[in-house]
């Protein structure tokens, strides 16, 4: 089964029927103003293009000064019953207010509060940190204490440093980390999904800082030692660091050195496969310490880029602890399936075993289409 391109969120079709959503509401909505040239436009656009130009023609149908135009929008958002709307197509509507709303602070945090329950206003809320910054700072850590949790991981997310698609804030890598205040307000939320918004906003401080991220979560391990959800949390806040091998969040975490680790055996199934198929490998690997040993299984793959080069990714393996002397057979598989985020162009790559963060020889392999 092949995925729908992400930029069908804001196909012709579905970017009417968000217009019709908003006549709904608000009868004095200019439909023909809305779909003139649209269809046209919106054909050789991607994704973020096409949610721009759906707000730009919502913007041209409905001219309305500032808050009454974030009232219809609010309006028009998805409630209980059958009507409104969620989801991707209220993307456009928080676009709208990160366009139209620094002039008007308290209307905009209303509106982005709404939006945000529906869809995400993570993107939104960036324009405010960047040029109303201690108010928007502000405004985060009163709703820290919000009833929604949509709300409560637009805190955290909406002020990470760097956000995919939602630009970066490289200001707020800047000691004192005024974004850390908001994190410890919401490190032991009730709601996974606030707390992986956490880790995420801590990962980011960690490709600038890692010993703020290892002593934060030393201290907050330490404050709250009977907390189920730390240690997921704390794992997922130091992928990158786990990932790049480094000491301090391999120690923190429980693995030792990997220089007692050998991997006795690896092998590929194939030397060469095609795009939308998988490669095969299997693993031996042998603890020759006298002592038991955490060890965490992790791969690389070498894409090949356009111009040729070869760029690693990481993905992660496994986890399991070794007694003394004991071998671990590892048998997995990587797929190499089409997907929209990702282009594969033909040639040599590699797979690239890692334990402990510690890098092994790679085996080459060809993709072909």
């Amino acid at each position: 089964m092949v995925m729908e391109p992400f930029k069908e969120h804001f196909s012709y079709a579905k970017a009417r029927s968000i217009a019709a959503e908003i006549l709904r509401v608000h009868p004095g909505f200019d439909m023909k103003t809305f779909t003139r040239g649209l269809e046209k436009k919106l054909a050789p656009l991607e994704l973020k293009q096409r949610m721009r130009a759906v707000a730009d023609h919502i913007e041209a149908a409905l001219p309305l000064d500032a808050p009454e135009l974030f009232a219809v929008l609010v309006k028009v958002l998805a409630g209980d019953g059958k009507h409104g709307l969620k989801g991707f197509a209220v993307w456009p509507l928080t676009e709208i207010v990160a366009r139209r709303g620094l002039g008007h602070f308290a209307e905009s945090m209303d509106a982005l509060a709404q939006m945000t329950q529906r869809f995400t206003a993570e993107f939104a809320i960036r324009p405010f940190i960047r040029h109303h910054h201690k108010k928007t700072l502000q405004q985060l850590h009163h709703w820290c204490d919000h009833s929604s949790k949509h709300v409560r991981r637009l805190v955290s997310e909406g002020s990470r440093p760097f956000l995919p698609w939602g630009g970066n804030l490289p200001e707020l890598l800047d000691s004192p980390y005024q974004t850390l205040d908001l994190l410890e307000k919401l490190y032991r939320d009730h709601s996974d999904y606030v707390r992986l918004s956490v880790a995420n906003h801590l990962n980011d401080f960690s490709k600038g800082n890692a010993k703020l991220v290892i002593d934060t979560l030393t201290r907050w391990r330490k404050a709250a030692p009977k907390d189920p959800h730390l240690e997921k949390l704390s794992r997922h806040a130091c992928r990158t660091l786990l990932k790049n091998g480094r000491p301090a969040a391999l120690k923190l975490h429980g693995y030792g050195s990997a220089d007692s680790l050998e991997i006795e055996s690896f092998k590929l199934n194939a030397s060469s496969i095609r795009v939308g198929e998988k490669i095969a490998y299997q693993l031996v690997i042998h603890n020759k310490s006298q002592q038991s040993l955490r060890v965490m299984f992790d791969y690389a793959i070498h894409h090949r880029k356009a111009n040729g080069n070869l760029t690693p990714k990481v993905f992660k393996g496994r986890v399991k602890e070794l007694a003394a002397g004991e071998r671990w057979e590892i048998h997995g598989t990587h797929s190499f399936r089409q997907v929209t985020t990702r282009v594969y162009h033909a040639g040599k790559h590699l797979f690239e075993p890692r334990l402990n963060g510690k890098i092994f020889p790679a085996k080459e392999f060809a993709l072909k289409h």
